[in-house]
């Protein structure tokens, strides 16, 4: 059985040879089992340098005024950015206080001006720096180029003509983490609708944004187990707010998906790929499912 890895965000500069490395080091790492994944099939189709081309300029830790001329793109992240700061523990009152302040600082009158949105992201984005170890600019990095894969004209058929034929070559083990998961859901969606349902073991997804209400608006339904996917296990760090910290269940997504709520990643990033398949119940699921 082929094993399928399908990155996220960051990866500019690597490469599928490295992606693999990193990712089978860590796996072997939780299984304790150095040289266990040599005798498998893997592939790691690599679109970061492609994606970050087609995203624009990286986010910088702020969001300069006028930077985006895009007022779709500036509401799908204002919203995304409200619900992770949310469930990181802000209220709305305090997200609508923090922008309140925010505006005052930079002298513009909220009642007369109406409020700028460049300052009311940089208001959320300063709640998330506070009160989350994962930082406001993984969470913007994360968002910025979901949006350019969703929603940007052109820019998901370049990263599916990536990764798409190696998903359809044949039956897969497949692992995803962050914008990937989003990506490999899509795909595996489309590929059932089109009556080509690629049968896939297990199906895994690790810190995915899927929970998020606005990433789901922006996919459009139906949001259930795409038809070939045996089982689907969706492990979440509580702390990883890319997640927030939540699993996939019928109450924000859809039934059949084995959650794991109680992932410890690496100290200092709830999100890093390393923690989430160096957890040992993910890594034996993965090669438990590619002896299938």
């Amino acid at each position: 059985m082929r094993l399928v890895f399908v990155h996220g965000i960051s990866q500019e500069g690597k490469s599928e040879n490295l992606i693999k490395a990193e990712w089978l080091a860590s796996l072997e790492n939780g299984l304790g089992q150095p040289g266990i994944t040599d005798v498998l099939e893997v592939r790691a189709p690599f679109f970061g340098d492609a994606l970050s081309r087609s995203a624009g300029a990286q986010f910088d830790g702020t969001v300069a005024q006028g930077q985006s001329a895009d007022a779709n793109e500036r509401t799908f992240l204002a919203a995304a950015l409200s619900e992770q700061a949310q469930a990181a523990g802000a209220s709305a009152k305090i997200i609508a206080l923090e922008e309140r302040a925010l505006a005052e600082e930079g002298g513009a009158s909220v009642a007369s001006q109406g409020f700028p949105m460049d300052r009311r992201l940089n208001a959320i984005l300063r709640i998330i720096e506070r009160l989350s170890p994962l930082h406001g600019a993984v969470c913007m990095s994360l968002l910025k180029q979901a949006y350019a894969y969703l929603k940007r004209p052109g820019v998901n058929n370049i990263v599916d003509a990536i990764v798409r034929p190696v998903l359809d070559a044949a039956p897969a083990v497949v692992v995803s983490h962050s914008l990937g998961t989003v990506i490999t859901f899509k795909l595996l969606r489309q590929l059932a609708l089109e009556g080509r349902p690629l049968r896939v073991p297990l199906y895994v997804t690790l810190g995915s944004p899927l929970p998020l209400m606005a990433v789901q608006a922006a996919l459009g339904p139906a949001f259930t187990v795409p038809t070939g996917v045996e089982h689907w296990l969706n492990a979440v760090d509580p702390d990883d707010l890319i997640a927030l910290g939540r699993g996939l269940d019928a109450a924000n997504f859809t039934t059949g998906i084995h959650n794991l709520l109680d992932i410890r990643n690496i100290r200092g990033n709830p999100h890093s790929i390393e923690g989430y398949i160096g957890d040992k119940r993910v890594s034996q699921a993965i090669i438990a499912s590619c002896g299938r």
